[in-house]
């Protein structure tokens, strides 16, 4: 791949804002757009808990209907960050959201909408199939918390990772 045919993908895949047909539904997701300082709490395969300080950069993609972003944490990974595709669905009005990382490797499948306490809910399955639960929380135009989830044996949600984001500069990018 070369430079000028790499530069015309980022750039078919970048759009400048949402999509004006549908631009109020687009900014649940919308108003996180721009880079936050994250600290990322994560409970590790062996029980421990780590924290580490990270970036989250959230954008807009295809033609303004997409917010996608890119975590990155590398106290954690290294130089592989995770991405996140949040697609709005017109037609149902939910959004269809999907979760990788190459290097662990993890997905996760998920449907988003409101709480209906001014944050969002993203319910799904991970790679292995079991039931997820991402939350946005106490969201302000300069912080938010997220929590990640997975579901019991019980019923219940076990908690596996959270962050507190605090926008990087104060101000919206992009």
């Amino acid at each position: 791949m070369t430079a000028s045919s790499r530069a015309s993908m980022l750039d078919l895949l970048s759009a400048d804002g949402p999509d004006p047909d549908h631009a109020e539904a687009l900014m649940l997701y919308g108003r996180l757009v721009g880079t936050w300082r994250v600290e990322n709490r994560y409970r590790f395969p062996d029980g421990e808990w780590r924290t580490a300080a990270g970036e989250w950069r959230f954008g807009w993609t295809l033609g303004g209907r997409v917010v996608q972003d890119v975590l990155h944490c590398p106290d954690f990974h290294g130089p592989y960050p995770g991405t996140t595709v949040r697609m709005y669905d017109v037609t149902t009005g939910l959004w269809q959201i999907t979760w990788f990382s190459p290097k662990l490797p993890s997905y996760f499948s998920q449907t988003g909408r409101p709480d209906g306490a001014g944050g969002m809910i993203q319910e799904g399955t991970d790679a292995e199939g079991r039931p997820s639960r991402w939350t946005f929380g106490d969201v302000t135009p300069d912080s938010f918390h997220w929590q990640g989830f997975v579901a019991t044996p019980d019923g219940g949600w076990d908690l596996f990772q959270e962050m507190h984001a605090s926008r990087d500069g104060g101000q919206p990018i992009g």
